[in-house]
């Protein structure tokens, strides 16, 4: 069974071109950090079975920060998406190092977006927001 990560925005009006830019640019930043260090941690990983060896690249563990098209928004958001975490066959590292980078990034975007009510979540484990961004309680952000 998969863990999915969810995220949404809510607000009155919708992006404006130049906020969805950003928020496109914050997703492909997440995207690359993790991409670099999963691709220097693989073969650690690896030797130490954290990821199985016919998992061969970072896109094969990893689902983006898909964001849903606008057709597919509920009343009010102006963004919603999820991404799955790693298959359970993997070990705590990659959904560790998965997680640190999306919740970056979903922090990012909500510094980008600070008018717009945000709620992310793991299945039914609310991501709190604190001082420092989204984290998991354990200091893992």
């Amino acid at each position: 069974m998969g863990v999915s990560l969810y995220y949404s925005a809510k607000r009155g009006t919708p992006l404006t071109a130049e906020e969805r830019a950003t928020v496109e640019r914050l997703v492909d930043e997440g995207e690359q950090a993790l991409r670099e260090e999963a691709l220097e941690l693989f073969p650690t990983w690896h030797e130490t079975g954290e990821v199985p060896l016919e998992y061969r690249s970072p896109a094969e563990v990893f689902e983006g920060l898909w964001l849903y098209e606008e057709e597919h928004l509920s009343d009010g958001q102006v963004l919603a998406g999820s991404s799955k975490m790693p298959p359970p066959v993997c070990g705590v590292e990659p959904l560790l190092a998965q997680l640190r980078h999306y919740l970056d990034a979903l922090t990012r975007m909500r510094r980008a977006l600070p008018d717009a009510h945000w709620h992310v979540h793991a299945d039914d484990a609310e991501i709190p927001w604190g001082e420092d961004g989204y984290t998991l309680g354990d200091g893992t952000r």
